[in-house]
């Protein structure tokens, strides 16, 4: 896990007007929620966005300067812009305050080429690419869970009990929730080798039939010579 600085001064005024005036300043308002009431802040844009295009920002503690003061965070929420997809609201988490850190790591998917149901033509579908955690120690938050889909098979399921986390860490939920499945249907073995029967079959009688045709053709040609001979005769 790795950790950032940012500098952030607090807000004293609310609502819609002071807030687009923070975003015309190049800053992104911001709250931290703490136990000892919330603080309301903003931190730089450019600052912030550097580290959020980084990825993983929701599993990175940041050290948040505020007046000389320093408060370590977690991104818990952050909004952002249905149209540029940069952010502009966070919501941070205080983790001086707790001893249970909740964080978001992403879901990493491996081994999809060894997948036996995605060769048979079974497709990969996820259902969530994040998962709450709550740890303990903030320096062994992890940035990523990897989950290996190589043995799963065409209606295989991966269950949120499937996960291995690391020490130190659990699940926020306790219900065994869906992550993801191979759905879809590939040809079993047995399937196969019936359609290549049929396919067999098939191509035995297409030339049977083009036989048949050109006799059902000189059969045509002779019943058309018979009137025109009996007319050559009456000439006669």
């Amino acid at each position: 896990m790795s950790s950032f600085q940012l500098k952030a001064e607090k807000r004293e005024k609310l609502g819609s007007l002071e807030a687009r005036r923070i975003k015309l300043a190049g800053k992104i308002p911001a709250i931290i929620y703490s136990k000892n009431g919330n603080i309301n802040i903003s931190v730089d844009k450019r600052e912030f966005e550097t580290e959020y295009f980084k990825g993983n920002i929701q599993t990175r503690v940041a050290e948040v300067e505020i007046s000389g003061k320093k408060i370590k965070v977690i991104a818990h929420k952050i909004d952002v812009d249905p149209v540029s997809d940069k952010p502009i609201h966070i919501d941070l988490l205080n983790c001086d305050e707790t001893k249970q850190i909740k964080a978001k790591p992403k879901l990493i998917f491996i081994n999809q080429d060894k997948s036996a149901g995605i060769k048979k033509g079974g497709i990969l579908h996820v259902v969530m690419r994040k998962v709450e955690v709550v740890c303990t120690d903030a320096n062994k938050i992890p940035d990523k869970i990897e989950i290996d889909v190589a043995p799963l098979h065409i209606g295989s399921k991966v269950r949120s009990g499937d996960l291995i986390l690391p020490a130190g860490s659990k699940l926020s939920r306790k219900d065994n929730f869906l992550l993801a499945s191979i759905i879809g249907r590939g040809k079993s073995e047995d399937e196969a080798k019936v359609g290549g029967a049929v396919d067999a079959a098939a191509g035995a009688a297409a030339p049977a039939a083009g036989a048949a045709a050109p006799a059902a053709a000189g059969g045509a040609k002779a019943a058309a010579a018979k009137p025109a001979a009996k007319a050559a005769e009456k000439k006669k």
